[in-house]
């Protein structure tokens, strides 16, 4: 670990991809990064949300919300990230393109 090398030994690693406990989190921080680090008091892993209340009532109220905008499809989903090229997100962003971004459906 690069950062350990040039003598930081006291960190939290916070893996933001992850939402819950993935066998990349457990696994390649927890053992491979931490485990190999020869740091394993002082460098930890910031804890997953998993079934955290105010994550689940977070994510409850964004659905919600949405469903209650009346809006088929976020203008979002149309969007590709900077200089994209994979052809899969293409396709699934020509999908979302026909399906009425950002029109409302009737109640």
């Amino acid at each position: 670990m690069d950062v350990v090398n040039r003598g930081q030994k006291n960190m939290i690693l916070i893996p933001v991809a992850f939402t819950s406990d993935h066998i990349e989190t457990l696994y390649e921080l927890d053992e491979e990064v931490i485990g190999e680090s020869g740091h394993k008091d002082t460098i930890k892993r910031a804890e997953s949300l998993n079934g955290s209340p105010v994550f689940i009532k977070a994510l409850a109220d964004i659905a919600k919300t949405h469903l209650d905008s009346g809006i088929i499809c976020s203008k979002q989903m149309g969007l590709r990230c900077p200089g994209c090229t994979n052809e899969r997100c293409a396709a699934s962003k020509k999908f979302f393109a026909g399906q009425g971004l950002g029109e409302t459906f009737a109640v």
